[in-house]
């Protein structure tokens, strides 16, 4: 800003650019409006001026002992296009602060100083009046509207709202009067006594300067009132973490910052999650009591560490045991930083920020992050405000004001990394990422230990706690801690159920006598599923191998493919083998193709998927291929599991042919490609079998039938003599029927027909026995015969042989 002799030599001369006559505002003053100037296009110009830029403006009375202040304005582009040249519209509080009066001459200059972006400002209350009327000069007085004085419990409401209108005002000073400020209905009046900058000290050119700062989302407000001083409150360091004293603008009943009060979660308390531990004792202890030998190196120690994976593995526990385990002070910033009003997240973020630089070592943190820092969109309208400032205050964790390492580390969680800004995730910020996936068999079992540690249990035939949990830890595949959580306090109330309460019993006497039983945790298995299987809840098929005649090598071949490497991976590993990625069961309808793949879904104890194929088209474009990916990320968060695609040949027909009808691909096309990517694409898939089933295999795509996708194909025929008695066997086991139905001779009968139509003449021998008499005992052997007579084979030997001949080269086929 020039020095007043430099204003002084401009204000000569009869035509001076810098010389204005002031006029009210035009309309109400807003927090927007405090500082503005308003004039016309042509002054703008001569002044060198872009509207929204920065100005001097001082009185034109200028003699040497003279303290009228120099105070920076903001031009602003007056809306009235007919404002004279040599017309300034200024605001009461410009007006105010050079004592002037309407018709008064100022001075208005361009600002030339640099500006510097504002650390904290502080804002004292002080008395409001009603503003002046137009045609009154400075120094009238008019009656006072309110005292000093604001409710304790309405002092942080009052604090972050200032840090809404100073931010939206941009520029502030020294000795600004923010006068008639309504906050929920009650005006106040405010002024800044101090404003304290980054580079310090400045240089002023003139005594009578009044420097001009720049309000920032970072900026911290202190605000004093008679009822608060922000000064006498401030913590101490060496307070303790839940005894220290809050700052000046809260209140004990209602604190803005969230303390992570211990709790009794420790890390001996959290199984599986050994690798996870460690990782992250490392990186805290290096950050919060190791950072010097970083330094001495000018290296910068982890700032952030970031735990992600599906739900219910854990993330808020290791949360919860960090509070409890690191004699560090412990933060939230959780859901309830979020405000209604524009800018109160942001303060509230910037306040747990600088309470933990003012206890170091501190540890803050953010659960669910990807809610509170979002993927930036070029829409976005408040949402990346949150961000922004998240992204600044760990920014400002490398050094503290005296160049010393701040001491505190910044832990998120979330469940959906790809949903968090990807400006946090880099180094300097989210250092270090840590899965907390679904755990394996072992970490499943470690977690059941924990769970089960003091539960007293009670096996069958013998069986010990140790014993039973390595088989729970085997079998509750896809189950994460959660689900197992969950699991043992099911089984535990199932328990429950058994006692019979004695009325008056202490409670303590009811909790000895209750015993886990092996057949209590079995019980809670129907009731409880895997998390990630709960959105796609399928009633599991109650069909064995038993349940299937004939077909021996078929259900060999599977158990092969599905069972070993689940059973024996350490076979496979040693050897060097590669278990099948899919299966394709084909052969002429009604041979038990889908009924095969229901006993093996039960028979394996593994999720199970049954992918209907028209739910996955649909008429939106992309949504088709979504909800392929859609499936496949389930299946892998619920492995080990299988996919059942039934009638494939209706997702997966060739695209060739499909180009041929058509001229394009289609909706079709597009979800067979992402079928493909899927199952061998650049994303692994790992303990997921893909299990498929046609009775039309030669319109299947030739990319899918292929070494990695559907490797192995099995055929699935007409029963033979044997199949045809075992189902017979099946089938008539829950009939009633006479003696003289003789199963063999109606097996060598029944050539040629599937296993399904075997089915339906038995249910047909039934309605002709019904037709006979309501009364009838059993199923007669005529009963059969004219059901017989009726019945006509689907199957006919050119189809068998169709199917017999078909084969792809470099798939083996069974």
């Amino acid at each position: 800003m020039p020095p007043k002799a430099v204003i002084a030599r401009l204000s000569k001369g009869d035509h001076n650019p810098h010389l204005f006559t002031i006029r009210p505002f035009p309309t109400p003053v807003s927090h927007k409006t405090f500082l503005r100037i308003n004039l016309n296009r042509g002054s703008l110009n001569n002044l060198d001026i872009k509207s929204g830029d920065l100005c001097h403006i001082t009185t034109a009375e200028i003699s040497e002992t003279a303290k009228t202040p120099i105070i920076p304005a903001i031009a602003w582009l007056a809306s009235d296009a007919h404002l004279q040249k040599g017309i300034a519209l200024i605001s009461d509080n410009v007006r105010t602060a050079l004592s002037v009066g309407f018709e008064d001459k100022v001075l208005i200059g361009k600002y030339t100083e640099k500006v510097e972006d504002a650390v904290s400002v502080f804002v004292k209350e002080i008395e409001y009046e009603e503003p002046l009327p137009t045609a009154a000069r400075p120094g009238t007085t008019v009656p006072k509207k309110s005292r000093v004085g604001i409710e304790k419990n309405q002092i942080e409401g009052w604090r972050w709202f200032l840090e809404h209108v100073l931010v939206e005002t941009k520029y502030i000073s020294e000795g600004l009067i923010l006068n008639a400020i309504e906050y929920k209905g009650v005006k106040r009046a405010f002024r800044i006594e101090k404003i304290v900058a980054k580079n310090l000290p400045r240089e002023i050119n003139d005594e009578h300067s009044v420097p001009a700062y720049k309000m920032t989302e970072s900026t911290i407000i202190e605000l004093t009132t008679d009822s608060a001083d922000p000064c006498s409150s401030r913590p101490s360091p060496a307070r303790s973490k839940l005894t220290r004293a809050p700052r000046a603008s809260v209140v004990e009943e209602n604190p803005p910052v969230t303390i992570a009060l211990p709790s009794r979660t420790t890390f001996a308390s959290i199984g599986g999650l050994s690798k996870q531990i460690d990782a992250l004792k490392t990186l805290l202890l290096s950050t919060l009591y190791q950072s010097h030998h970083f330094t001495r190196f000018n290296l910068t120690p982890p700032r952030g560490i970031l735990l992600y994976g599906p739900p219910g593995t854990g993330k808020t526990l290791l949360l919860k045991a960090i509070a409890s385990e690191l004699s560090a002070n412990c933060f939230v910033l959780n859901g309830s930083i979020v405000g209604k009003y524009m800018g109160e997240s942001e303060a509230a973020v910037r306040r747990v920020f600088a309470e933990a630089r003012a206890h170091q070592p501190a540890i803050v943190f953010v659960d669910e992050v990807d809610s509170l820092a979002p993927k930036r969109t070029a829409g976005d309208s408040g949402e990346g405000r949150v961000v922004t400032t998240l992204l600044t205050e760990m920014d400002g964790l490398d050094y503290s004001g005296g160049g010393e390492v701040v001491k505190v580390v910044v832990v998120a969680a979330t469940n959906r990394p790809n949903a968090v800004d990807g400006a946090l995730r880099r180094p300097g910020r989210f250092d270090r990422e840590i899965e907390v996936g679904i755990p394996d068999v072992d970490s499943r079992r470690e977690i059941l230990e924990v769970l089960m540690k003091e539960l007293p249990f009670e096996g069958r035939e013998g069986k010990g706690k140790e014993e039973f949990v390595k088989e729970l830890a085997a079998r509750t595949h896809g189950f994460v801690g959660a689900d197992l959580e969950s699991l043992v306090r099911t089984g535990f109330t199932v328990g429950l159920k058994r006692l019979e309460l004695v009325e008056g019993q202490k409670e303590e006497k009811m909790e000895e006598e209750v015993v886990i039983r092996e057949n209590d945790i079995e019980a809670a298995l129907k009731d409880v599923r895997p998390t990630a299987m709960r959105e796609i809840f399928l009633e599991p098929p109650k069909v064995r191998w038993s349940d299937i005649g004939g077909q021996e090598e078929v259900k060999q071949r599977l158990r092969e493919a599905v069972e070993w490497p689940l059973t024996h991976p350490e076979v496979f590993s040693r050897l060097g083998g590669t278990p099948r990625k899919g299966l394709l069961l084909y052969g002429p309808p009604g041979c038990s193709k889908t009924l095969t793949a229901k006993a093996l879904a039960t028979e394996a104890g593994l999720n199970f998927m049954a992918v209907k194929g028209p739910e996955l088209f649909s008429m939106y474009v992309g949504e088709s291929e979504r909800a392929v990916r859609e499936i496949f990320r389930k299946a892998r968060a619920a492995s080990p599991s299988i996919i059942f695609f039934d009638e494939i040949d209706a997702l997966s027909a060739s695209r060739e042919g499909r180009q041929g009808k058509s001229g394009g691909g289609g909706v079709g096309a597009s979800v067979l490609t992402a079928l493909l990517n899927e199952m061998d694409g650049i994303e692994s898939l790992k303990n997921v079998t893909i299990l498929a089933a046609t009775n039309r295999p030669e319109i299947i795509d030739p990319a899918l039938l292929r070494p990695g996708r559907l490797d192995t194909i099995l055929y699935v025929g007409p029963p033979d003599l044997d199949a045809r008695k075992q189902i017979l066997q099946i089938k008539t086991k829950k009939m009633s029927i006479s003696p003289d139905v003789d199963l063999d001779i109606l097996a060598k009968k029944m050539d040629g027909y599937s296993g399904a139509e075997i089915v339906n003449i038995c249910d047909e021998a039934i309605h002709y026995a019904m037709r006979e008499s309501f009364d009838i005992d059993a199923v007669g052997k005529t009963h059969f015969d004219q059901a017989m007579e009726k019945a006509v084979p689907q199957i006919t030997r050119d189809m068998r042989m169709r199917y017999e001949r078909w084969s792809v080269g470099g798939v083996k086929k069974i």
